[in-house]
């Protein structure tokens, strides 16, 4: 009976449920669910046969609008950044100096941005690198080296990197970069829309599951519509079968009178 609840249960929560981020990596869906449950989502990954290793996280339908709010308001799911392993790894068989150049300048680029994005209290992160270009007649460098970040924080949060630790950051990363010669500026990423749970809800128990307590009374709304439904199929199925069974008998079929 217990595992027969645990079937409903599930079948219920994925029957009301919603996706709302296709086409993830296991670590950017790991991140949206767990965003999700501090806030007070129930939020599950499943994995998209579709798209081989890609996973989807979907919530349930009541809970779509204000968790998509949410995702944005702290910046996910993270663009996915290459580095130098998988441009690199696409190279083609004669590149030209140009195309290596610009490789190798995205590379970095997305290097740099995974560092910063890995940094607790960070939502985006968006860099402008421009390398310094050597003069073909003596070697010393034409256009200095130079560096614009844009650093988007999440609301409500003190600001976690200070703006000399990014110039550091950047610098120690360019070759040839002056700390001097990189720009800093802080913004805070959108806020929630009005009626967007982020604080943490409290989340109540439905036999094995955990959910808010207004997803809670749909489900059990839900639930009873439908052991509704099989009861009546079930007294539907039991009076067919009379029925099916009094059509079959035939007259003067019962039992026959003794003999004397």
């Amino acid at each position: 009976m217990r595992c027969l609840g645990m079937g409903l249960g599930m079948l219920l929560l994925f029957g009301c449920s919603a996706a709302i981020e296709h086409g993830l990596g296991e670590s950017s869906a790991n991140e949206i669910v767990a965003a999700l449950e501090r806030a007070g989502v129930p939020a599950g990954k499943t994995r998209d046969e579709s798209k081989g290793d890609s996973f989807v996280v979907s919530v349930a339908k009541a809970d779509v609008a204000r968790s998509i709010e949410l995702l944005h308001s702290l910046g996910l799911p993270r663009p996915e950044r290459a580095g130098f392993g998988e441009l690199y790894r696409q190279s083609s068989f004669w590149p030209s100096p140009s195309e290596e150049r610009a490789k190798y300048l995205e590379a970095l680029t997305g290097e740099i941005t995974q560092t910063l994005e890995a940094v607790e209290g960070v939502a985006r992160a968006r860099i402008h690198l421009v390398l310094p270009e050597p003069d073909p007649m003596d070697g010393r460098p034409r256009v200095a080296a130079q560096a614009a970040v844009l650093l988007k924080l999440r609301t409500g949060q003190a600001q976690p990197i200070s703006e000399g630790e990014v110039r550091k950051l950047v610098a120690g990363s360019v070759p040839g970069l002056d700390p001097r010669a990189v720009a800093v500026v802080f913004t805070a990423a959108a806020a929630a829309a009005a009626g967007v749970v982020e604080t943490p809800a409290e989340l109540v128990a439905l036999g094995p599951l955990r959910m808010t307590a207004d997803t809670r009374v749909a489900m059990v709304i839900i639930g009873g519509a439908a052991a509704g439904l099989l009861v009546l199929l079930a007294l539907l199925v039991l009076v067919m079968a009379r029925r099916l069974s009094s059509a079959y008998r035939a007259p003067g079929q019962g039992v026959a009178p003794r003999r004397p």
